[in-house]
């Protein structure tokens, strides 16, 4: 109801709190400007350094080693030093480590080709490590800490006031802008390099050509140091954590051989990435294009990069993302060798160009696939930890790579091979033939153990991906006489609060049904009239002092009731049961949630169903935190619990996939939708009995049908 009398504000009139948020909004953008001009700044510093090892008197192998040392220098830091460097950023200000990382860059970049020297050039490049490594997390923890109830939101197109916007959400989005802010720069410097190496070759003679470069990146952090000092405040809010590299591979040693097969993948394709950015610049200049070449060879890379990372996702939507790896990473070796033997410049940037593609595709899947990692002993699942795992490949193998393979290539020096009118196999080259059969081999070995389709024809299952379709082999096709099925397939759905459970049943219901399945849907507690009244009891919030014992038997009670009543009477006749919930919420909400003994669940509830077992468990795992917060309706007695027992029952859903791991299916459920939805599909498939023929519907003037209990 609105007052007449009313006075409302002109609509010209500054709103309350209008002024506060676009001042966040303006710093917010300040801060992303100076973090884009230092991610600029840190990528040229990579070719322009490099270049100013090789020096004119030296030969091929000097000029190798020299390139290999300072690419080493560069990223050592990133794998011996960072959970010390990274404990210092957490201790200072966020604002005060940005400037500090930007000023000495600065100096350290300028006084390079003042002095001259290779000695100094190589400590320059360990000491840039070192900044950068200072530099990268409080950059990425610089954004997200301006983020406050619905202030500033983080998108493509620039920052905006949200009003209202979850808060989680608008932090999600600021870390993805500091991301971009820190990594986009690359083509953009590559290209830079380029065009500064053709002007100062003109313009300063070939003894100073390296020093333009150098001078444009030291412009470039000082630039970058006064945007940020233009920013007043950077919140400490968004804590720094930054983990040992190698200690992390040592644990995931015991990784099971699927996880192997994505630490695999992942090095096979950061190796034939970084195998010819590290001999790029002696390369180019074999192939007459000196500083220039080098600059074009890297642009292509990062552009491939970058073109890899948005497209992974997105190709062959219905292709299994497993194979799609193994491909990727078998591309990027096979187009590493076109580039090792190929003698013309162009033809070798635009082959390193699709390189990129291959290995940012390879990357940008594996991040999704390597979420399914199991956490180590004591930590919970979720987390950091997998994205920091395939970190951790990618940093060891990269400095493995640029230490090694410049070092081969100056061992095994230049030949002249008798074919045809000759060919001369130079040093590089030879070390990035070396480099891409190791990358081929680590492809094929991933490939092997990642596949989810042993079975399936390659070409087939390409062609059908390429027409949007699943491949379904013809033994899968109906018959054309009808099929009486004399028993059903039982498939539940676990997980905890807010995973995703009854998302995916219900689509999986719809999926098989299109498929001509009899499909039941049901869920727990709660599916039949006695069920609704034990669901009221077991869920209300208003249902105080029921023992744990109590609330066991109850759920067991439900469940003899739900399995006599809905589930064995549709597996008698033959359907397809989807369930939302079924025994193992028992055992890890009242087994380990509870803290009773989970043996003695089992044999309850083993009682109470007469030992029925879903024939597939579909565990979907999302990080407690997370999931609690994707609920929209008012918390239950069980949702209300601490997060302490939501990880709890996490861990005991963990523990019963590990010691039965053929009846379940483990998805990270914070991947996108359509993700799932075709791996619980693939998984799906291989449980199901023929579907009913076409042919049946004009024959019973019936058709099967989803049921909702």
């Amino acid at each position: 109801m609105t007052r007449t009398d009313a006075t409302r504000p002109h609509p010209a009139a500054p709103q309350p709190g209008a002024t506060s948020l676009s001042a966040a909004a303006g710093t917010f953008r300040r801060l992303r400007l100076a973090l884009s001009a230092s991610g600029l700044g840190q990528w040229l510093t990579v070719p322009a350094l490099s270049a100013m090892a090789v020096l004119p008197e030296d030969d091929t192998g000097a000029r190798l080693r020299a390139v290999g040392g300072v690419l080493a220098l560069l990223v050592l830091p990133a794998v011996l030093l960072a959970p010390l460097v990274g404990a210092l950023a957490d201790r200072i200000d966020r604002r005060l480590a940005l400037l500090i990382a930007d000023g000495l860059r600065f100096v350290v970049v300028l006084t390079v080709p003042l002095v001259d020297a290779l000695p100094w050039t190589l400590a320059a490049a360990f000491l840039v490590g070192c900044l950068s490594l200072l530099w990268t997390p409080a950059a990425t923890a610089g954004l997200p800490a301006l983020v406050s109830d619905a202030t500033v939101s983080a998108s493509a197109g620039g920052a905006v006031v949200a009003r209202g916007a979850p808060e989680d959400d608008l932090r999600a989005g600021a870390r993805r802008s500091a991301a971009r802010a820190a990594f986009g720069p690359a083509p953009f410097a590559a290209l830079a390099f380029a065009l500064l190496a053709l002007i100062a070759n003109a313009a300063l003679g070939a003894s100073h050509r390296a020093d333009l470069p150098l001078y444009a990146t030291a412009v470039v952090f000082a630039v970058s140091a006064a945007l940020t000092a233009l920013v007043r405040d950077v919140p400490a809010t968004e804590p720094i954590t930054v983990p040992a590299p190698l200690k992390l591979l040592f644990q995931g040693a015991g990784l099971d051989r699927a996880g192997r097969g994505l630490g695999l993948a992942i090095g096979g394709a950061v190796l034939a990435a970084s195998a010819i950015a590290a001999v790029a610049r002696v390369h180019a200049g074999e192939l007459g294009g000196g500083d220039a070449g080098y600059g074009a060879v890297l642009a292509g890379l990062a552009a491939g990069l970058a073109s890899g990372l948005f497209l992974g996702p997105r190709v062959l939507g219905p292709f299994s993302r497993r194979r799609l790896l193994g491909l990727a990473v078998i591309a990027a070796a096979l187009l590493l060798i076109v580039a090792a033997l190929v003698r013309n410049l162009v033809v070798v940037a635009f082959v390193t160009a699709f390189l990129g593609v291959a290995a940012g595709a390879a990357w940008s899947t594996a991040s999704a696939a390597v979420r399914g990692l199991g956490a180590p002993d004591g930590e919970a699942p979720g987390g950091d930890r997998p994205r920091a795992f395939r970190r951790s490949i990618a940093l060891v193998v990269v400095l493995v790579s640029v230490a090694a393979v410049p070092a081969v290539a100056g061992a095994l020096g230049s030949h002249r091979i008798d074919v045809g009118d000759g060919y001369d196999l130079d040093g590089s080259m030879s070390a990035l033939l070396i480099a891409a059969v190791l990358a081929l081999v680590a492809g094929a070995v991933a490939y092997r153990r990642l596949d989810d389709r042993r079975g399936i024809p390659l070409v087939a299952d390409l062609r059908a991906a390429l027409r949007g379709e699943v491949y379904v082999p013809p033994s899968q096709v109906a018959e054309p006489e009808p099929v009486r099925r004399e028993h059903g397939v039982f498939i539940a759905f676990e997980g905890g609060e807010g995973a995703g459970k009854t998302t995916q049943a219900r689509l999986a219901a719809i999926w098989l049904r299109d498929h001509g399945y009899d499909v039941v849907t049901t869920h727990e507690p709660g599916a039949t009239k006695i069920g609704m009244r034990l669901r009221a009891m077991l869920l209300d919030r208003d249902t105080t002092g029921l023992s744990d014992r109590a609330e066991t038997l109850l759920y067991a009670a439900d469940r003899a009731d739900h399995v006599a009543n809905v589930v064995r009477p549709a597996l008698e006749r033959g359907a397809i049961v989807v369930s939302d919930r079924y025994l193992d919420s028992s055992l890890a909400y009242q087994g380990h949630g509870r803290r009773q003994p989970v043996d003695d669940i089992a044999r309850v509830n083993a009682w109470a169903t007469g030992g029925l077992l879903p024939d597939l468990t579909v565990l979907l795992e999302v990080p407690p935190a997370d999931g609690l917060r994707r609920l929209s309706a008012p918390a239950d007695r069980i949702e209300s619990e601490p997060q302490e027992f939501h990880e709890r029952v996490q861990a005991g859903f963990r523990a019963l996939a590990e010691a039965d791991p053929d009846r379940y299916l483990v998805l990270d459920a914070s991947r996108p939708q359509a993700e799932l939805s075709r791996e619980i599909q693939y998984r799906i498939r291989e449980i199901l009995p023929d579907p009913i023929p076409a042919g049946t519907e004009d024959a019973t003037s019936t058709f099967p049908a989803i049921t909702d209990v």
